[in-house]
């Protein structure tokens, strides 16, 4: 249950939950001693024979049951303590005492061990718990006042006729990794890469049937070998790449834990965290670079005649790609992007990479800085904005990879990240867009 701290945090603390039932009659209610209760019921050591008489006319459960269920004046007996009177209502009530489970309460033998016991779609933090295994007719049971646990569930009637507690983190706006997630960030994130596949397939499947039947008509374009990227560029480039593409896996293991039961959850939010750090320096590394360099102008788009360039890119792309038609842009080490390729760039290192960084630092300190994370609706609202930045980063990854093949030569621009040369068209200028 969650713990409210003098700074108004609320972490979540063991408890357990110790229900006691007692009697109580009057208005306002006040608790019947047991020398009244005993003085009730009983003659001597032995039951009254009209509160035996009035267990069978009730019914052969109640009597088995007599010594919990038995209300004065049910079943025909009104029998009261000598000397008082029971007064108006005798009933029962239930107090639900949560006892914090803390340094001495428990020995380190029952701690447990298994993150997966509270990160996983059968979370501890959200099973009903037990309160009583009876509960006397008409009775009620509530939560005793003056406690820093906070009751965050409800108390419901159990299949058995007993009482549970069934903890209700939504309430609270908790948000227990491996176990909630917002399922439509799931679907629509999933729909975006499936559709990102399926137009990957289709693209690439004409692509293959053009070619075949081209074959003889458009001889291969001559290409000569230029030097594209420096030693840092594609250090840059790859350990980005690996680190995203690790986050990704190991995101997707945190956010779904029951489906990679094989990998440690401790583990991989250790090797998550450490991943997520390599990127933060790299980008920061970059960042720098590109700036002292005067590089980042290749991830600037040109406002003037900015439309017009990307439209001939796409026309390129849905049509002379399949007709074996030169690039619109001549690829330079001084121009390495066309139009397209810098408002995506754009987007991606200026938008999404620094939400996903920032939300991610937020979620892995949120215990350590609360106030920040709440101060933008917690877990419920960073946890999901954070997967569905995911699902994007993974659609571009995917989209990306298929519009390297897209050069002069389908290996051509992956042999120039890899070793610094590409080969480029020969001969072809910048004669369209405005360019010469």
């Amino acid at each position: 249950m969650p713990r409210q701290e003098p700074d108004g945090s609320a972490p979540l603390t063991p408890y357990n939950l110790v229900t006691t039932w007692f009697w109580v009659a009057g208005d306002p209610a006040q608790p019947v001693r047991l020398t009244e209760l005993e003085a009730a019921w009983f003659e001597g050591e032995a039951y009254a024979p009209e509160v035996i008489a009035a267990w069978i006319r009730m019914g052969t459960e109640r009597w088995q049951n007599k010594s919990c269920y038995w209300i004065p004046g049910e079943g025909g007996s009104d029998r009261q303590p000598p000397g008082g009177a029971w007064g108006a209502e005798p009933r029962i009530l239930g107090e639900i005492q949560p006892y914090g489970i803390h340094h001495t309460v428990a020995s380190d033998e029952w701690a447990i061990q298994d993150c997966q016991e509270c990160h996983s779609d059968q979370s501890r933090v959200t099973q009903s718990f037990e309160l009583a295994a009876h509960v006397p007719p008409g009775a009620e049971a509530a939560f005793v006042g003056g406690s820093t646990a906070i009751a965050s569930g409800e108390i419901l009637a159990g299949a058995d006729g007993g009482l549970v507690y069934k903890p209700d983190t939504d309430s609270r706006q908790l948000y227990v990794l491996g176990h909630n997630r917002a399922e439509w960030v799931d679907w629509l994130g999933g729909l975006l890469f499936i559709g990102v596949l399926i137009g990957i397939v289709i693209h690439g499947g004409l692509r293959v049937i053009s070619a075949m039947r081209h074959r003889t008509e458009a001889p291969e374009p001559a290409t000569e070998p230029v030097r594209m990227y420096g030693v840092y560029e594609r250090l840059w480039h790859w350990l980005q790449t690996f680190a995203i593409v690790a986050l990704l896996f190991t995101g997707l293991v945190i956010h779904r834990p029951d489906t990679f039961g094989m990998f440690s959850f401790r583990g991989v939010v250790l090797v998550h965290n450490i991943l997520a750090a390599i990127l933060v320096v790299n980008a920061a590394l970059s960042l720098f670079y590109h700036l002292t360099s005067g590089e980042i102008r290749q991830f600037v788009p040109r406002p003037v005649g900015f439309f017009d360039q990307a439209f001939l890119q796409a026309k390129y792309y849905l049509k002379g790609i399949f007709r074996g038609e030169p690039h619109p842009f001549e690829k330079t080490p001084g121009k390495k992007l066309n139009p397209l390729q810098q408002v995506t760039y754009f987007g991606i290192l200026n938008v999404l990479l620094p939400l996903m960084i920032l939300t991610g630092i937020l979620m892995w300190g949120a215990e350590r800085w609360p106030e920040y994370s709440a101060a933008i609706g917690g877990l419920t609202v960073l946890g999901p904005v954070h997967s569905g930045i995911a699902w994007m980063l993974a659609a571009f990854i995917v989209g990306h990879v298929y519009l390297t093949t897209t050069g002069p030569k389908p290996l051509s621009s992956l042999q120039g990240m890899m070793f610094g040369t590409e080969d480029v068209e020969q001969g072809h200028l910048e004669t369209q867009g405005g360019e010469a």
